[in-house]
């Protein structure tokens, strides 16, 4: 990266118009879209930890058997 290019003021106009155009686009959710996305979200989170904990419990299993 160019350090020029970085402290250009034209790089960061262009860094808060962006900035400015997802701010202008996003808006708050809903409660029944904010529910489901926590519901994905606690339940992705519990496939993750029950994937582990399966994980390690077999390594355990076969690490204390020999």
């Amino acid at each position: 990266m160019n350090i020029k290019n970085f402290f250009s003021p034209a790089k960061w106009k262009e860094t808060l118009e962006g900035y400015r155009r997802v701010i202008a686009v996003s808006r708050k959710p809903d409660r029944e879209e904010f529910l489901s996305t926590a519901r994905i979200t606690g339940l992705g989170i519990a496939v993750v930890g029950i994937t582990g904990f399966v994980i390690y419990m077999i390594y355990y299993l076969i690490a204390n058997a020999a």
